[in-house]
């Protein structure tokens, strides 16, 4: 679906999810119609209309519920059925086995209403086919809601995951850089926390496409998307462990100028990294050239804090200077690795990214 045109049926109340509701249903009934006839045509619409969620994995789960629902109370009802009438003491036993047997199997809730709305339907409308009725009508109903999940997606959403997957990228970079200075009392750190929100949407609307058809296409460099950001998720967790340390450390450790250098020149390549990999600017800087200077400095640094400082003070800079090789180590891991994966970023992603590049790095060492 064209962006522009999605824009201008949400405009008038035609959201996405309103005509997957609408189409689901409608072909579900047609579907029915012509397979059965005129028998228990409402089941596979509302099937369609009930599982239809945001996404197509929710979709599956609440359809596979919703089947396991309509077995286990079926059965339920039908043994009940032999031996009573509908009544009070009837409607009791089968919820009483059917939600029983439910939740003794810890099913999920879905599932467990399901089994008593099945089995009070079946029970009321006691034959010896409905059941079967039900449970094929209702599998139809999901069937065409799931293919018209996997149809019908937001456009441009391969774009728009890449650019949030961009975003974290640099935010975790600004994220690092900003640690200069940090206290133990200091806020908690907003770029740190945001930039990891990002990369788990990405991350997770990533896993999303590709139940979709119409990603199909792009599965390679959806591959490449899912292995760069799952490399960036690894440099946050070492990240939120250098704030962690420098909190720790003494203030004049914490604010010195050594600690910025080597801050800025590691963050520096965790930008140029996303930059090269989920982006189409120009970068005229090595990435390798950028991790060596980067380690040269970390190194520098560190031997040269080693002969000025105590023990205690070295053990907990040891910690932080720990965590910056880990970072560089999988900017490398993720550099061998890269699949470039090709978007366009705005206009002000773009001069941000450059703005890492080009700052400082010709500066370091």
């Amino acid at each position: 679906m064209n962006e522009g045109l999605q824009d201008r049926l949400e405009k008038y109340g035609f959201s996405l999810y309103m005509i997957r509701i609408t189409l689901a249903a409608s072909l579900s009934w047609v579907a029915v119609h012509s397979i059965y006839g005129s028998q228990y045509l409402y089941f596979a619409p509302l099937a369609a209309i009930l599982i239809t969620q945001a996404s197509v994995k929710a979709s599956l789960e609440k359809g596979i519920y919703r089947l396991i629902g309509i077995i286990l109370g079926g059965i339920v009802s039908l043994i009940v059925g032999q031996f009573f009438d509908v009544g009070g003491l009837s409607i009791l036993l089968i919820l009483l086995i059917g939600i029983g047997i439910a939740t003794a199997c810890k099913m999920n809730i879905q599932a467990v209403s399901q089994v008593g709305v099945t089995s009070v339907l079946a029970l009321t409308f006691y034959q010896n086919d409905y059941v079967l009725w039900r449970i094929g009508e209702t599998f139809i109903g999901v069937l065409i809601a799931l293919v018209i999940n996997m149809i019908i997606v937001p456009p441009n959403r391969f774009v728009k995951v890449k650019a949030l997957a961009f975003e974290g990228s640099l935010l975790l970079a600004d994220a690092l850089k900003d640690l200069v200075g940090v206290r133990r009392d200091s806020p908690k750190d907003n770029l740190l926390e945001e930039a990891g929100k990002l990369l788990s949407n990405s991350s997770r609307e990533q896993k999303e496409m590709f139940y979709t058809l119409t990603h199909y296409q792009c599965r390679g460099e959806l591959k490449g998307l899912i292995q760069a950001t799952s490399h960036l998720k690894s440099i946050h967790s070492y990240v939120k462990e250098i704030a962690d340390d420098i909190r720790l450390l003494p203030a004049h450790h914490a604010s010195s100028d050594w600690m910025k250098d080597v801050l800025e020149s590691t963050a520096d390549c965790i930008a140029l990294y996303g930059t090269r990999t989920l982006s189409d600017a120009e970068c005229q800087r090595s990435l390798a050239d950028c991790i060596e200077r980067a380690r040269d400095l970390q190194l520098a640094s560190f031997s040269e804090l080693q002969g000025n400082c105590s023990l205690s003070s070295i053990r907990d800079l040891g910690a932080v200077f720990s965590h910056l090789n880990r970072v560089l180590e999988e900017v490398e891991r993720a550099k061998s690795a890269t699949y470039v994966v090709a978007t366009r970023p705005s206009t002000a992603e773009v001069a941000r990214a450059l703005r890492f590049i080009k700052k400082g790095l010709s500066q370091k060492l």
